[in-house]
């Protein structure tokens, strides 16, 4: 079922790999470039996400209360249960 799709890519593989105009050693440089390392500052690319904050609609808010509530109550209500029968003990 697959196997035309499968010829097809691997034709179109042995065409791209036999290209002359290509540079591959520039190719492999884009992805592992050890001098772009010394550049990566994780401050600056957090202030950048600071900046782009995501704007929320109207009930975005009362939405995000409802459903920490409806989360963490269960879980409070039974560590309340489990102290409460720890102390009669």
């Amino acid at each position: 079922m697959f196997q035309n799709k499968l010829d097809r890519a691997m034709a179109w593989l042995k065409e791209k790999s036999k290209d002359p105009n290509r540079n591959h050693q520039k190719e492999s440089e884009k992805f592992h470039d050890e001098d772009q390392l010394e550049y990566y500052d994780p401050r600056e690319e957090w202030l950048a996400e600071e900046n782009e904050k995501i704007q929320l609609e109207k009930g975005d808010l009362l939405a995000i209360f409802i459903s920490a509530f409806l989360v963490f109550s269960p879980i409070i209500i039974f560590l309340i249960l489990i102290l409460i029968l720890v102390m009669k003990l």
